[in-house]
């Protein structure tokens, strides 16, 4: 049987044509009030806001903006939703929105001329007659009921309204000094950075020199106190949010030695490097020690760089000063993978890729805390201005330990995701982060339940990353010192140090993270179960940062599993250079299973939750399992992957629409696949069979907290797939997916649903959906039609100006898997797809 066949393109197999929805959102219900009592309650509330605003007026300093007006906090009731559309219009100006237990809390500037508004507003919602609307049943709806019944309360904002980290972070002591996020909304007239230095100078603050911009708003690092800060409100116009800047992350490996230094002969004299690499992975840490006796033949002083000029490019080993490689760790495992896998045994090593190295870490001491993307990013760029023509893998496992994001958008995370979209010049890029370490791993509790509430750490919650988290298949204990220390995880499981987002608070709008898990090696649990320890026998081997004596050293946890799948990217990227981004990203996601031991998680969970809450456990927890590299790179003649690259304008304008209009979605794609009809047909037709489905694309991210909904979403526009049922005609599926298609007749959808794993509801979450449906060849034989269309994003609305005219690019990856019979599907598709190039 033939194997390690190149994948399938089928790009060129897919009709395109006008889409609509067919799917409708349910929104919450608005409660009922006594319209009486609720609106004068509303009246009175609004005009004690407007005697503070004139009591502040009287003293308030000259404002900086022209934009003046008042700043509130707006409540809604527990449990519903407030109207965010109506708060965002020429009357209301949304700039922060986050939750306070069981309401949504919204901060809204309303200018001076437009005070009088919302008055006008009670009024209407008082006195129906006049302009409410008929209900079927003779009543009238009073106007604007759904505005105001969601309302509990409003009141003057105040600097804590515009915090959307959770309130437990705000600054205890008001007068002490931190460095803050100032999130600043774009004016018209006035460019946001001469208003932050202008609010700088007026508050005696510190104004830091590097700054983020996303789409309209624009975000500033600020040195200041609270109560410094407390008078912004009242003299700029266009405050949106405020953060606490990220203090600098800063990883600490502990040295031992592992193996003896002559090992490292005998690997260099094996290690073959194909000329025509043009492929690397791009360490973001504390720098690569390309010195190093292997490191060396991968690495050199033109590959790295460091954010900052003056620092080292990589830490020396002495006794004066601070010492930290953990770039060098990362990069012996991106380089070769867990060197115990090739130190026993002397065949060549062959390379297709090569390392560079971007220090992003001080040698000494922690960077000042200005915002860490842009240090990230910056310190990429410089790699690109050197080599612009390289196809990179970029490797982040550095991650802050603050986990008060719980899967919300940070400015790290999103100036990653901005990074990866390609949105300001085109070129997109591949992103390998690690999820963080649990730090504080307990001998007691079961670490499955310890890896769910450990939350992920920022910036690794972004969506066009692909994050790693930790699994272990390490559990031999073979040290005479450690007699009786067993090891803690079992085989196949989560590592006790993996992190997940089953706990983040923001999992209905986050995406699915981890995506995949690699070894992270294990931890052993002492004989009388009181303790546990990380030991060179659970962990992986690999390159520590000197350049003699102890050449060799241990790592674990995310950051090693990081590395491994950095590595497997690369390869991908090397086997396959014309590719893109999100393609490489979705085969190793596609090509991703669960271990038997996370199948017996699932079983267990299955049976304390329902199973959806069971399967989106394992998905935050483990992801969608562990790749395979020989899966991701080939294909067999029993198994096949398809692999179709296509771009689709989501959203579209209509001709001689007004300023006021919206843009509607635009178009779909129909997949017509070539299908091995024929080779599945010599297997009994009840055989088992598998198929899989993954769609990868990148958003343009929107990280102002303003609610992850509607127009406010962080994601500029989403796609979806859908594919035909067995025995579905291909009308009544166009018909179930698209709103524009008529079919007399239509009652609904043919076929049968059954056989996937996930599912169309819960696959969705994030930028890259996989399932597995899994079924006789009877079905899969009709199961060649794959619809890819758009749904909403905050491109789809016109305040996002012309971003509706943006095309985006997407791949699907579709794979057919058999028993390994003697059945060759790959030749009867690879014939086809010939065909079809020569017709």
């Amino acid at each position: 049987m033939a194997s390690n066949r190149k994948h399938v393109n089928v790009g060129r197999f897919f009709q395109e044509e006008p889409f609509k929805s067919k799917r409708t959102g349910r929104g919450s219900s608005v409660p009922v009030h006594n319209r009486n009592s609720h609106g004068a309650g509303l009246q009175g509330q609004y005009q004690a806001v407007l005697n503070q605003y004139e009591h502040i007026e009287k003293d308030r300093p000259t404002p900086i903006t022209e934009d003046i007006g008042i700043y509130v906090e707006i409540l809604s009731e527990a449990g519903c939703k407030l109207p965010l559309d109506s708060l965002d219009n020429r009357d209301f100006k949304l700039r922060a929105h986050k939750l306070q237990g069981d309401r949504e809390v919204a901060t809204v500037f309303i200018p001076e001329a437009r005070r009088a508004a919302f008055l006008k507003k009670v009024r209407q919602y008082l006195d129906p007659r006049k302009d409410g609307k008929p209900t079927k049943d003779g009543e009238v709806f009073p106007k604007n009921h759904t505005l105001l019944d969601s309302i509990s309360e409003i009141k003057l904002a105040n600097l804590q309204s515009f915090w959307t980290d959770p309130d437990e972070f705000y600054p205890e002591d008001l007068n002490a000094k931190f460095w803050w996020e100032i999130w600043l909304k774009e004016t018209s007239n006035r460019n946001a950075s001469e208003i932050a230095i202008q609010l700088s100078e007026r508050l005696n603050a510190t104004l830091s020199n590097t700054s983020l911009t996303f789409f309209n708003t624009v975000v500033f690092l600020i040195h200041c106190s609270a109560n410094d800060l407390k008078k912004a409100p009242e003299l700029i116009g266009n405050l949106e949010e405020l953060r606490k800047a990220k203090e600098t992350p800063n990883p600490i490996v502990e040295s031992s030695p592992v193996e003896q230094a002559q090992w490292a002969e005998n690997i260099a004299q094996r290690i073959q490097i194909s000329e025509e690499a043009t492929c690397a992975v791009s360490i973001l840490d504390t720098g690569v020690n390309y010195t190093h006796a292997l490191l060396q033949h991968v690495c050199s002083e033109e590959y790295s760089v460091s954010w900052d000029p003056d620092w080292p490019n990589y830490d020396n080993c002495n006794h004066f000063a601070p010492y930290n490689d953990h770039g060098s760790l990362q990069a012996g495992l991106a380089a070769f993978g867990n060197l115990m896998e090739i130190v026993l045994h002397d065949e060549p090593i062959h390379l297709s890729h090569i390392l560079e190295s971007a220090r992003i870490l001080p040698p000494v001491g922690e960077n000042e805390p200005r915002l860490y993307g842009a240090i990230t990013v910056g310190a990429a760029y410089k790699l690109e201005t050197d080599r612009p023509n390289f196809n990179r893998v970029y490797s982040l496992a550095v991650t802050s330990d603050h986990e008060r994001e719980s899967g919300q958008p940070s400015s790290w995370s999103a100036e990653i995701d901005k990074f990866c979209s390609g949105m300001e010049d085109g070129h997109r890029r591949l992103f390998v982060v690690s999820a963080g370490n649990n730090r504080n791993v307990q001998p007691s509790p079961d670490y499955w339940d310890q890896a769910c509430l450990a939350e992920i750490e920022d910036p690794a919650q972004a969506w066009n990353a692909l994050t790693v988290g930790a699994y272990t298949e390490m559990t031999t204990n073979d040290d005479p010192r450690l007699v009786g220390w067993s090891p803690f995880a079992s085989p196949g499981d989560v590592a006790p140090s993996s992190r997940s987002s089953v706990n983040w608070r923001w999992k209905k709008h986050a995406p699915l993270k981890p995506e995949v898990v690699a070894e992270g090696g294990n931890k052993l649990l002492s004989p009388d179960k009181t303790e546990v320890s990380t030991e060179d026998v659970v962990s992986l081997l690999t390159t520590s940062g000197r350049t003699e004596g102890q050449l060799f050293e241990r790592n674990g946890d995310t950051s090693a599993a990081c590395a491994l799948i950095s590595r497997q990217a690369a390869i991908l990227r090397s086997e396959y250079p014309n590719l893109w981004p999100e393609t490489i990203r979705g085969l190793i996601v596609h090509s991703s299973e669960w271990t038997p031991r996370m199948m017996e998680r699932f079983v267990l969970l299955s049976g304390m939750h329902s199973p959806k809450i069971a399967k989106e456990n394992l998905l935050r927890t483990v992801g969608y399992g562990v790749p395979s590299l020989q899966k991701a790179r080939y294909s067999t003649d029993n198994a096949l992957t398809l692999v179709a690259e296509g771009e689709l304008q989501p959203f579209t304008m209509k001709d001689g629409a007004t300023a006021s209009t919206d843009p509607k979605l635009n178009k779909m794609k129909l997949y017509q696949l070539p299908w091995p009809q024929e080779s599945l047909c010599q297997l009994p037709l009840e055989t088992e069979v598998k198929l899989r489905v993954t769609l990868s694309y990148f958003i343009e991210p929107n990280p102002g907290r303003r609610g992850y909904r509607s127009r406010y979403s962080y994601q500029s526009h989403g796609l979806r797939f859908e594919t035909i049922r067995p025995r579905q005609e291909l009308d009544n599926f166009r018909a179930y997916i698209n709103g524009l298609v008529e079919l007399e007749e239509y009652d609904g959808p043919e076929g049968d649903n059954d056989g996937w794993f996930l599912g169309s509801q819960l696959r969705t979450r994030g930028s890259i959906h996989s399932d597995t449906w899994i079924g006789t060849v009877r079905d899969l034989l009709d199961m060649h039609t794959i619809a890819i269309f758009p749904v909403g994003g905050w491109w789809k609305y016109r305040t996002a100006e012309d971003r509706w005219k943006n095309e985006v690019k997407f791949s699907l990856l579709v794979s057919i898997e058999t028993p390994e019979q003697e059945i060759d599907i790959y030749s009867e598709v690879e014939s086809l797809v010939n065909i079809s190039i020569e017709t």
